[in-house]
């Protein structure tokens, strides 16, 4: 999230130092680069502005891959979740990165620190810690990832002497055995949308697992061999691992053709800077030289390698491949109608809690559950409805993370503060904005949420939600009073600003993006933001700290409609950046034609 809102802000900047360099005046005619130089620091220029790279820049990018020498590597590793990386070097993600290293001609450096933990990569890569992270999705939006290295799923694990034979994940017997599954896997999900709940143990997310190994991932399988358990539900690499290497007498079944909304395969590949291509292309040119060596090492561990024609290690099992029925970010946190022997009744919750259940866990799985009932009753209770969870979360940050506006206004009722910062300082109104759904922005905004409060890094609700690409939330923002004319960041930019300095949407497929969001035609877009905030007062000839207007940035990126609104407000295209150029400048430096265009013919409209 952070990353995302740091480098938003830091490519604004990014195209400010660009476009005053390419203005400064000149005394004398400096030589001329070599040509693949000249091409790399033009690709360079405009990964750091987001503007989409050409065909050249990415030629001229491998290139320099083929070129870069790296004086070392700084990795972040996970010290303790076992088969996939620990402190002793031992996991496979440690092999296959020290490996590559090898062959990129450098060695690796560990920054230990929990993959588990909340905010990977905004405390990671943000801080500078390290430079690469390992095993992350393919398309995860906060990074840039390799080509993918190879495909994985979810498993059920179970001995093969218990006489255990599942077929499917609505097969009956799931729901008499003593299951397993982590807390916060897609498995658990795709079980508890067949009622599957009561008879699940919960693995719970722990951040020291380096500390104490029982609290790996991996210990459920260990609880199934030692009869614990009848079943795991997990991550396939944590069961492989335990069949290969330790000979664990288990069966390792996939479940990813199993279910056709929850994903339960995923492309895997190494992550990075959003900028940094050309570490991306020395990596995928290492992948490329290493990939049999690769599948070795992941086989030699037990990874269930899935079919996947476009990753180095292709695999065998079935894949389920796209997905026919995505999953739409819902509303409620559940679906389908709950067993009557799955719902938690009043009288069950209190046998729990006369038996020791905490409270507060059970008020957090409440708001999970969308129970307002069981929500009132244990308020009432007892349960602190601002306290923080395991997770760093109030119920009221979750409620608001689950788009549930009816469970918002009725903890609220229940006194839930609405301006309670979680464990990474985002109140619940910021989790409702980077969620788009503006109906949970209304229910804090006119319940005493501060439409103002700040994130760590200085950022207002309306402006994380023009940097995120959250329209919904900015309109309703808008409507909800927020002042339009905050500026933020380094270079003091207005929320106008933002809404004017990003690429227009259909152009925002830039270095990088792996996926095409869903577009509603009928939602708001950045003109209908722009458009709100000129009409609540922004002012549209306002001059950033660093020295440049909305007009200048539209003009810069492409965006023309924001161009053709700013003009019709009264924007003064006469306006010069710190370097001396206008808005027409900007567009002809940057052949963005269709702004050029648009400002002569507002010029000569306006001179007639």
């Amino acid at each position: 999230m952070l990353v995302a809102l740091r480098g938003s802000v830091v490519s604004a900047l990014g195209l400010l130092t660009f476009l005053i360099a390419g203005a400064a005046p000149v005394c004398a005619e400096p030589p001329s680069p070599p040509p693949d130089r000249a091409r790399l620091e033009a690709a360079l220029a405009r990964l750091e502005a987001q503007i989409p790279l050409t065909a050249a820049d990415h030629t001229a990018l491998k290139k320099a891959a083929l070129a870069k020498t790296l004086s070392g590597m700084r990795v972040c590793g996970d010290p303790g979740n076992l088969p996939l990386s620990d402190i002793n070097r031992a996991g496979y993600q440690n092999k296959i990165i020290e490996m590559l290293a090898a062959e990129m001609g450098t060695t690796v450096t560990y920054f230990w620190r929990p993959y588990l933990e909340r905010g990977i990569t905004r405390q990671t890569f943000e801080t500078g810690d390290c430079d690469v992270l390992l095993d992350l999705p393919v398309g995860f939006e906060r990074v840039l990832t390799t080509e993918p290295i190879y495909r994985t799923t979810y498993v059920l694990a179970y001995r093969n002497d218990k006489g255990i034979d599942i077929k499917s994940l609505d097969d009956p017997k799931l729901k008499e055995l003593k299951i397993g599954t982590f807390q916060t896997s897609g498995l658990r999900t795709a079980l508890a949308k067949r009622g599957i709940r009561n008879n699940v143990s919960l693995h719970v997310l722990s951040h020291n697992a380096d500390l104490n190994p029982e609290n790996q991932p991996w210990i459920q399988v260990d609880k199934v061999i030692k009869g614990e358990l009848d079943v795991a539900g997990v991550w396939g690499p944590f069961a492989g691992w335990q069949q290969k290497m330790k000979g664990a007498p288990i069966v390792v079944q996939p479940v990813n053709m199993w279910e056709d909304e929850i994903p339960l395969e995923f492309d895997l590949a190494i992550a990075l800077r959003k900028i940094d291509w050309v570490l991306k292309y020395k990596f995928d040119l290492a992948l490329e030289a290493k990939k049999t060596e690769i599948a070795k090492i992941l086989q030699d561990y037990g990874v269930p390698l899935v079919q996947c024609s476009k990753c180095y290690v292709p695999g065998d099992l079935p894949s389920h491949g796209i997905y026919t029925k995505p999953v739409e970010a819902s509303d409620g946190a559940g679906s389908g109608p709950i067993a009557a022997d799955q719902k938690v009744t009043k009288d069950r919750l209190k046998a729990w809690l006369a038996d020791g259940a905490d409270i507060n866990q059970e008020l957090s799985n409440a708001v999970l559950g969308g129970d307002v009932a069981r929500i009132a009753f244990l308020i009432e209770k007892g349960a602190d409805v601002n306290k923080l969870d395991a997770q760093g979360y109030t119920a009221l940050h979750s409620a608001a993370r689950h788009r549930r506006a009816e469970l918002i206004s009725a903890l609220l009722a229940y006194k839930a503060d609405p301006n309670v910062l979680d464990s990474d300082g985002f109140s619940a109104l910021h989790h409702a904005v980077l969620r788009d759904h503006p109906a949970s922005v209304k229910a804090l905004a006119s319940r005493g949420a501060n439409v103002e409060a700040l994130t760590k890094t200085g950022f207002t609700p309306l402006a994380l939600a023009i940097i995120e690409d959250k329209y919904k939330a900015a309109m309703a923002l808008i409507e909800a009073g927020a002042n339009v004319e905050v500026a933020v960041g380094d270079a003091k930019l207005t929320p106008l600003m933002l809404t004017a300095g990003k690429e227009a949407r259909v152009l925002s497929l830039g270095a990088g993006t792996t996926r095409v969001e869903k577009l509603n035609p009928l939602d708001p877009g950045q003109v209908e933001v722009a458009k709100a905030l000129i009409d609540k007062g922004a002012k549209v000839n306002a001059i950033a700290g660093s020295g440049v207007t909305a007009l200048l940035l539209a003009a810069a990126h492409n965006n023309a409609p924001i161009v053709g609104l700013l003009a019709e407000a009264g924007a003064d295209a006469s306006i010069k950046t710190p370097g001396g150029e206008t808005a027409v400048d900007l567009a002809k430096r940057n052949g963005n034609a269709a702004v050029v265009s648009l400002l002569g013919l507002l010029t000569q409209a306006g001179s007639n």
